[in-house]
Formats: C-alpha cells, structure tokens, sequence
C-alpha cells in the first residue's frame, strides 16, 4: 500500500482558529495582466530558501515501472537564508502561532511510512513535497494569511492485475462517476490522459477535483474508501482567516506550474508549487516559501512499490509581521464600505511612520485565488468598472483638494510671503489673467489670515498667497511639497505610486510651456488649492499629514515591521521612528498650519469630524475629478489626531458617482469619525501611554538659504494685464481634469 494511499485512507482533520472556507475554482496559472501594478521591485535571489540535488539528472520511471539514471536517492543540501538588513532582535509583543497542524496530524510526518520486502533489483525515486507558505500576521501575531492541509479527490490506480486499456478506462470512469455522485464537482478528462497516467504515473494521485477544505473532506472520507482507486489526495493551500480584510496588502498567492504529464521525472512535485503574485505575497514570496520535503519510491522490476516513505518532511517557510493592526483594518474598511462605494482610509502612527490600517473599497476575497482561479473568475475582476484588485489607497492617484492648502500655507510662511498675521482680502473671486478663479463661497470673506483661511478652506487666500505674496515662485511651492512626501514613492515594500509634483522639465515638456517661465500663473493658482496637474495618493496624502504633525521630521513609512526565516530566527528588525525628511526649519510653519488645521474641526469646515473624547485637527477637501463628458467629484479628509500632542495621522477619500454631489466636510470627515469612534477604547489608552512617552529628538538644520520674497504693496489687487491662463486640462491616464474654483462643502 503506499504512502499517499494510506494518508489519503486516514482521518485527518485540521483545524486553525479563525480560519474560513475557500470558494473552490477549476486551477489554471493565474493568468496576468497589465492592469495588476507590478512589483516594483525583484526579491534578491539570495535570500531565497532553496534546495539543491547533486548533479543535474533527470530520471523517469518507464510505463513498465523502471527507472532509468541513477540508482541512488538524491542528495539535499540546504542553502541558508542570507539576513534581511536591519537591526535583528526580539519584537516583544510578537507571539508566534504555531505552523503545524493544533488538531489532527500532519499527513506529510516522516513517521507516516510504508515499507514492503526490499530486493536487490529495486529502483528508486524521490519526489518533493512543497512545504507549507510561513505565515503574515499582523503587530500582534494575529494570522492575516497562513497555510493549513486541504484535500482533493483523485484517482490513485495503484497495480492493476489487469493492464489493458478497457480495463484501466472502466476503473477510471466509474471513480470519476461515483465521486461525481456523492455531489462533488469533478473535471472532464479524455480517455488518452487517463491511460497515460496509469501508464507513466500511477503511483501518483490524479486529482479530478477542486479543493476541499478538510472539514468539507471528513463529509466524504468513508463514501470514497469504498470507491475502487478514489482517495482523498492532502496538500497545503494559502488561507485568508480574513477573507477580504486587507486583500490588496497582502495579495495573492498562485500556481506557480501545472503538474507534469508523462514519465516520472526526478524531483516532480506530489502536488502544486505555488508562489507569491502581488502584495506582501509577492514581495516576499522567498521568506515565506518554505523547503520542500523529499518523498522517497522504490519499486521492483515488474513496477510492484516496495519502499514508500518521506525522507525529509516539508519544512514552513518564514513568518513576515506587518504593522498592521488586524482589528483596526477591519474597522476601516467597516467605516468606509459603509459610506463610499469607491474610496480609501489610510492610518498611520506619525511618530514611527506605522501603516496600522490601510483600508481600501471595493475589495475581492484572496481565497478565490487558491490554488488557482479560473479564467472566467479572474477575467471578471479585471473587467469590473470598479476595479477591485487595484488599491486605491496606495496605487490610485487623485488631485489633492484643499487638503493641499495646508502645504501651500507651509510654503508661503517658510518663504516669508506671509505671517500668522498676514491678512489678504478675499472677495468672492478674482481674475487671473483672463481667467476667473472663484472661491467656494459666493459671499466675500473680507481680509482674513491664514489660520482662517484654512478653517473656512478660502480659495481666494491661496490664490494670492500663491500667485502674488509668493511672486508666482510656483518651484518653491513645488519644492515644500516635496519635502512632505508628494511626489515620491513613500517606501513601503507594495507598489504604490508617486504621483505627480509637476517640475520645470514636466511643464516644459507636457504643458507646451516655455523654460523661462515654466509656471503661468494660472498653474501656480490651480496647484495652490491641490489641483491642475497635482496628484497624490491618500497614502501620500496621510504621509505628509505626519509631517505636520511632528512638525521637526517627516518618518520613513513601514509596513513590515519583523521578518523570522524559516528557522524561526529573526533577520531583520524595522528600525522606527526613521527620518525620511528633516523638518526643523518649517517647524514654525507647521504651528501655524495646525492651528489652522484644528480650526477646521473645531468649527470650520471640518466640524462633522470631532470626536467625543479627544481633539481633532484635520482638512477637507472636494475635487472635480475624471473626464469632462463624465466628471465626478472627490471629497477628502486628512489630519492628525490628538491636535496637540499627535499620535495618529490619516486621510479618508471617497470617490463620488457621475453627477453625485458630494463634499469632503460631509462624506469624507464622517468615515474618519466613524472609525476613530470605534477605536476609542484603544485611542484612550493609548494617549495615557504617550503621556509617559519620550519624546523624539531631531538634529536641527543649519539655517537654509531662503529666497527673499519680499511683497509689494499691489499684492492683493488682480493680476496684472497679460498674467498667465489656467491650463485648460491635462490627462495622463489618469483622469485628472483641471478645474477652475473648488466644489462648495
């Protein structure tokens, strides 16, 4: 009897707390498609857990049982693990799950064994048993993804005392029948397959089904023990105990190739090689695979098994913990599944640079990915009009809205074009060149100050600020957001965007304008309010909001935050808080930009945002966005939280339906009070924490060269005959409009 005969025979039933059911697809490769972001970056082969034979034969076992090449079993050598930069430690509040089976046993332990007489003319063979993917958990060990035995129903022909081809096709379309009978889905297969697998491989299992999940396997296991040559064939397939909680962070795995057909080769696989295809899955796909085991066949000269048995156990792969807070992720796509369609929440720590909960609607389950999904399956996702395999949380890009005014003040204080009491006079439009630029208010405003201006969102202030205080220096605006993030990938190991902080190359060689005057001052006037041909992601957006925040630093983003090989020793430790940018020298401009900023919640336009047991400071802002036959509009949250003392940033975006009237102090501020509402237990005790906390240090910069703007006495009056036009729109693909105006709240 061999080996997978009798682990097939056995009850073997494991169970991993929290763990759900896979949808079961037809497995095909998972096809792949340009609307899937790539990875940006190619895992370094030299980190790779692999396994190497001695020699590079190929040996194959006849359709009479021989093998042909060397006699001898394969020698394994394992390559070690090569250690991940960083500071390598212990990360107290990890606790490791356990990677083997709590209940049941493990249908690949080396004790599991069937031996037959030896003889002196025995040939050998060895296969691999490809090992269990290591777990991605989140900061506190809870699994996000993990590996757990599934089964599938095969045929497994063993010796047939009769070998013609009406016999061997009897015995297989009576299996297939009587499994199809017991209610479980089986492939179609043609009479050649069928003989050639007895042929060439019929000390093999031949699955004829999809996946069933070992609780929906113990249903069937004694109907199919008394089906001639049907077993129950286990491997180890990826589980989301989250179903969509976090799908596009962590990806999906998939098949990396189809079974083989034909002789036996050395080395083939007893079941699916599967690999990492997006997110974390595909980034780190070497720290999770794990080191296959060895299965090791013997047979006589007439192709009678002697020795079945497995060598050397599958070993796990590593374990990556994430930042991640798994409870508050799903609070987050809780609060916004509930509000926005179409729309992204991200929340960071702005201290450490943490993602604790990136959330992004609508989504799709990882599971219908395993072991593979079908062409139907996969083809349905990529054609929906509402993307669901791409983030929009770090791969959407969108204009920034009046969340960007809060830079554009930034900029206009560490340029000295204005001070905290500055005051500008704001009439309900103005004229730039020959365009009118309009505030969102039909009523004048009348001369307020900055923190005013960003409380009541004015477009009218950034306009001047911008265009006249500023002297059209639209670099220097360009230049402040770059030192808060915009513009740049923000680091973390997914493929998120950069998006778009337009310089003179860009303006020159897309916008047709001159290299002497790169910026009319229609542009300087659309950026100033985080629009024209500025994009940024919510991820960019909540990135720069700990800028401000922190006030002398803006921190390197993490989402990894430890990373255990497949010895269980940890290789690499994030090392948090890292400076990604000094801000000491806009340290005085973000004091004023987050009184501004709390004025928004306090009782400005950001009012639907206050919490019941904190302050809150944060910005709104609402887009015109998409093309002109098919505007929609954007509405936007951003901020940080407590307003003096801040431990958490975030940014909240709600992407509107065609002709939908939405505004960013209503939809978007209400997801963010939603959530914060549902943690407030944990923001409590957290801010007791902080109480004790140590603050962080940082160098401060030796004085910069600023520019010297100094304002002229005309600076609030219109622009002078011949100023420059908005520019009348831009795409990129991206579907970004220019607009004239902001939307009213």
């Amino acid at each position: 009897m061999s080996l997978l005969r009798f682990l097939l025979s056995c009850s073997v039933s494991l169970s991993i707390a929290g763990q759900g059911f896979v949808h079961a697809q037809s497995v095909v490769a998972d096809p792949v498609d340009a609307t899937e972001p790539p990875i940006a970056e190619e895992v370094e082969e030299d980190v790779v857990q692999t396994v190497k034979m001695a020699g590079d034969r190929t040996d194959t076992v006849s359709g009479t049982g021989e093998r042909e090449g060397v006699d001898e079993a394969p020698e394994f050598e394992a390559v070690p693990d090569t250690p991940t930069p960083g500071n390598v430690g212990t990360l107290p509040t990890y606790k490791p799950l356990p990677t083997k089976p709590a209940i049941g046993t493990d249908p690949f332990d080396p004790s599991r064994v069937t031996y037959a007489s030896t003889r002196k003319d025995a040939r050998t063979i060895s296969l691999l048993i490809p090992a269990p993917r290591g777990q991605i958990t989140d900061r506190f060990g809870n699994p996000l993804a993990q590996s757990e035995v599934a089964y599938r129903a095969s045929i497994v022909f063993g010796q047939l005392k009769d070998e013609s081809d009406a016999h061997i096709l009897s015995v297989a379309r009576n299996c297939l029948a009587e499994v199809a009978r017991l209610g479980i889905e089986v492939g179609e297969f043609k009479d050649e397959d069928l003989i050639a697998h007895y042929r060439d491989r019929r000390w093999l299992p031949l699955p004829i089904s999809d996946v069933l999940r070992a609780k929906d396997a113990d249903k069937y296991r004694k109907r199919i023990q008394k089906i001639e040559a049907a077993e129950l064939s286990p491997q180890y397939i990826r589980t989301y105990p989250g179903k969509n909680s976090a799908c596009h962070l962590l990806g999906h795995p998939g098949v990396k190739s189809k079974l083989a057909k034909g002789p036996i080769n050395y080395n083939d696989p007893v079941f699916e090689f599967s690999e990492g295809r997006s997110g974390l899955e595909q980034k780190y796909d070497a720290q999770l695979t794990g080191r296959p085991g060895v299965r090791r066949l013997m047979f006589d000269e007439n192709g009678k098994e002697l020795i079945n048995n497995i060598q050397s156990p599958p070993k796990p792969g590593g374990t990556v913990v994430t930042t991640l807070n798994a409870k508050w992720q799903k609070l987050a796509e809780k609060a916004l599944q509930g509000t926005a369609k179409r729309g992204a929440l991200v929340i960071l720590d702005c201290r450490t640079g943490e993602v604790l909960a990136m959330a992004s609607n609508p989504t799709f389950d990882p599971n219908s990915f395993v072991p593979g999904i079908s062409q139907k399956e996969y083809d349905k996702l990529r054609n929906d009009p509402s993307s669901p395999l791409v983030s929009r949380a770090f791969a959407g890009v969108y204009p920034p809205a009046s969340t960007f005014k809060a830079i554009t003040v930034a900029s206009a204080l560490y340029n000295g074009a204005i001070t905290e009491d500055t005051l500008i006079d704001c009439p309900a439009s103005i004229t730039i060149g020959n365009h009118i630029f309009r505030n969102h208010s039909k009523n004048p405003a009348g001369s307020i100050n900055c923190v005013q201006a960003l409380a009541s969102s004015n477009n009218v202030f950034m306009y001047k600020a911008a265009v006249y205080r500023m002297k059209n220096e639209t670099r220097l605006l360009m230049d402040t957001a770059r030192r808060f993030g915009y513009g740049s990938t923000t680091g973390i190991p997914l493929p998120d965007k950069a998006g778009c902080v337009p310089d003179e190359l860009f303006m020159s060689r897309r916008m047709n304008r001159t290299k002497d005057k790169p910026y009319l001052e229609g542009d300087s006037a659309n950026m100033s309010i985080g629009q024209g041909v500025l994009l940024a992601t919510p991820l960019q957006v909540a990135h720069a909001m700990c800028g401000i925040a922190n006030g002398t630093y803006l921190p390197k983003l993490h989402l990894v935050k430890q990373i255990l090989d497949i010895n269980g020793n940890v290789v690499y430790n994030a090392n948090m808080p890292e400076i990604q940018n000094n801000l000491t020298d806009y340290k005085d401009a973000c004091a004023v930009v987050r009184k501004g900023m709390r004025a928004v919640v306090d009782g400005g336009t950001g009012s639907r945002a206050a919490l019941s047991y904190t302050s809150n400071s944060g910005k709104t802002g609402t887009a015109q966005w998409g093309k002109e036959s098919d505007e929609c509009l954007l509405a936007w949250f951003a901020g940080f939280l407590p307003s003096d003392n801040p431990r958490y940033a975030y940014a909240a975006l709600y992407e509107g339906s065609p002709h939908e009237v939405i505004a960013g102090g209503r939809v978007a501020a209400s997801i963010v009070k939603k959530f914060f509402e549902s943690v407030k237990d944990d923001v409590k005790a957290t801010l007791v924490e902080d109480a004790n906390a140590q603050k962080i240090n940082v160098p401060e910069l030796p004085a910069a060269d600023r520019p010297a703007i100094a304002p002229s006495a005309g600076d609030d009056a219109a622009a002078p005959s011949g100023g420059g036009q908005a520019p009348s729109g831009w795409d990129d693909g991206r579907n970004n409009r220019t607009t004239v105006g902001e939307i009213p709240r």
